[in-house]
């Protein structure tokens, strides 16, 4: 009886520490049955970028120098979208790993190129650890096209309590922006829905 109790105290102050995963703005979400995007919109099943700057912090490899980055959609022909930002060329990625590493655009390429190689391993292993997990919500969403405007929803794992919770939380954020061409488009806004 007592082993009983301690157990369902341990267990009660488990669940009351980290928090129940979460879902947050599930009714802000595109709908995914009725979203359909036109066939000479945009073209899928490929990836798009930006290419970004930021200052070396501590934990880099260079100092005294901006390290260029790229943020990265990746847009299939069923409207899901999968989003990686920071991918450089300095960092050796587990499932991208490669003989050279430079502080360029090309070599950050260069590393998606791998990390895309690797999601289609034919080992095992490999393809479980660096392939994009279907059941995993962290960096995946919608993408709706209304004629020139474009909707990008992601969501992203954070803490629902800052100050005591592990990462148990998913919280949604929209990019809206304006389609270029078939093959480009500008974000012009960012909303977070948690603030």
């Amino acid at each position: 009886m007592r082993t009983r109790i301690l157990v369902l105290i341990i267990i009660g102050l488990t669940i009351h520490s980290c928090g129940i995963f979460k879902t947050h703005h599930k009714n802000k979400l595109i709908d995914f049955d009725n979203n359909q995007i036109p066939e000479k919109a945009l073209k899928r099943n490929g990836y798009y970028f930006a290419e970004l700057e930021r200052e070396a912090q501590d934990f880099d490899t260079i100092q005294g120098t901006k390290i260029k980055y790229l943020s990265v959609f990746f847009i299939y022909d069923d409207s899901f979208v999968v989003n990686i930002s920071r991918i450089d060329g300095l960092t050796n990625y587990y499932c991208a790993e490669k003989e050279t590493y430079k502080n360029t655009y090309e070599n950050a390429h260069k590393t998606i190129q791998l990390m895309l190689e690797s999601q289609n391993s034919q080992e095992k292993r490999t393809k479980r650890i660096c392939g994009f997990q279907q059941n995993d919500i962290s960096n995946k969403g919608l993408i709706e096209i209304k004629k020139e405007t474009i909707k990008i929803q992601i969501y992203r794992i954070e803490m629902q309590n800052p100050t005591k919770d592990s990462f148990n939380s998913a919280y949604l954020y929209e990019n809206n922006g304006i389609m270029t061409s078939d093959s480009s488009f500008v974000i012009t806004s960012e909303t977070e829905f948690r603030t």
